[in-house]
């Protein structure tokens, strides 16, 4: 009566996967931050750390009456300078930006398996309880029409025909709100992948561990790995403000003219040079500010180990766990389904009231709904552990 694994579907649990990987939208957005970083990096190694300034100045006396003609022509350009470590702290800074893209684009590919797996989970369990529920129903339909002619012919009482006739209806109703879920499940399953196929996850089980050798390791997870490069991302920056200790200097040429009657030079070329000095109201609070940033990272990163230790273990557990209730299932199953199958047979030629049978059948039905729902766990829990593990399932 019971398929406790989910049927074949036309779709894979790896094609799924890669569907709704290639429709996020987020898998564009953090390539663009990569690759916004990796030229930011690549600026860096400029020999200047912005554009050339350009200056200029012009003096007359004939805008104050004078009758002299003295008149002044003044330009100059100078372009910023690094300070000393500046521009190698910036293009570190810049790299590890690069790398928080990189590592945001595996999270984040890793979020869009799990959400995945788990929708494939739901989605297999609510059509294993559809199956229940459909072979339950049919085997009613029969009860309830042995049980009207019964109570028509006075064999048994008008309680025990309602009651079966509630069953059935209960049954009814369980049915339409499992196929509504069914359906809920399929159009977030579309819009994940852009299909509303269920993914196939009957080949998914524990021999798959063996083959490929899945053995879960915490420093290789991504998420640890881009908390440790958001650390490397913050230390980067407040490298980068301890090398901004003041503002860039500036230094240039400048070329003066000076148009006066008889005057003994008219034609000057210099250099320019500015050098602002540092100040605590600005660097300090800049410091403060990267050491907070720095802090903080540190804390995620710790934070981010003690989850994923803790995931890890739950996987392990869940999996010896859930092989374990499996096998118990598998035999409730059984035994359930045997005895509402004596019962209904022993009904039928008037040992036992049909409210016992019924009560037979719903124990069968719920050790039934069991079974499904810990052989499609246990298939979910190897797949997230193969996907842990950094394999596609």
């Amino acid at each position: 009566m019971v398929i406790a694994c989910p049927e074949a579907q036309g779709e894979t649990l790896h094609e799924a996967i890669e569907a709704a990987w290639h429709t996020d939208p987020a898998h564009t957005a953090y390539t663009v931050d990569a690759t916004a970083a990796r030229r930011n990096a690549s600026a860096a190694r400029s020999w200047f750390p912005g554009g050339p300034i350009v200056g200029g100045q012009y003096y007359d006396d004939h805008f104050i009456g004078s009758k002299v003609g003295y008149t002044t022509y003044q330009g100059s350009i100078s372009v910023p300078l690094w300070l000393p470590g500046q521009g190698t702290a910036t293009e570190h800074a810049a790299q590890a930006d690069e790398k928080v893209a990189v590592w945001q684009i595996k999270v984040q590919r890793l979020a869009v398996a799990t959400r995945v797996i788990d929708l494939a989970r739901d989605a297999a369990v609510t059509q294993a309880r559809i199956r229940n529920l459909t072979d339950v129903r049919d085997a009613l339909a029969h009860t309830v029409t042995d049980v009207q002619k019964a109570c028509a012919a006075g064999e048994v009482s008008q309680a025990d025909c309602d009651m079966a006739v509630a069953e059935q209806e209960g049954v009814e109703g369980a049915l339409a709100e499992m196929q509504q879920a069914l359906e809920n499940i399929r159009a977030d399953l579309e819009a994940l992948t852009g299909r509303d196929d269920v993914p196939d996850m009957a080949g998914i089980d524990g021999r798959l561990l063996a083959q490929r050798n899945i053995r879960l390791d915490i420093t290789q997870d991504p998420r640890l790995q881009l908390a440790d490069a958001a650390l490397k991302k913050a230390q980067a920056s407040y490298n980068v403000a301890r090398h901004s200790y003041m503002p860039n200097p500036q230094v240039g040429v400048m070329l003066s003219r000076q148009e006066q009657y008889q005057s003994p030079w008219d034609t000057q070329i210099g250099v320019q040079f500015q050098v602002p000095l540092p100040s605590e109201a600005v660097n300090v609070p800049r410091m403060m500010q990267e050491t907070q940033a720095v802090s903080r990272a540190e804390r995620d990163t710790i934070l981010a180990r003690r989850k994923i230790k803790a995931e890890y273990q739950q996987l392990s557990s869940q999996l010896q766990s859930s092989a374990e209730i499996v096998r118990h299932a598998r035999m409730e199953q059984s035994h359930a389904g045997q005895r509402a199958a004596h019962l209904a047979e022993a009904w039928k030629v008037g040992e036992i009231p049909v409210v016992e049978y019924l009560r037979a059948r719903r124990m069968a039905l719920e050790a039934a709904d069991r079974l499904a729902q810990a052989d499609v766990t246990m298939r979910a829990t190897i797949a997230r552990m193969i996907l842990m593990a950094g394999h596609a399932p």
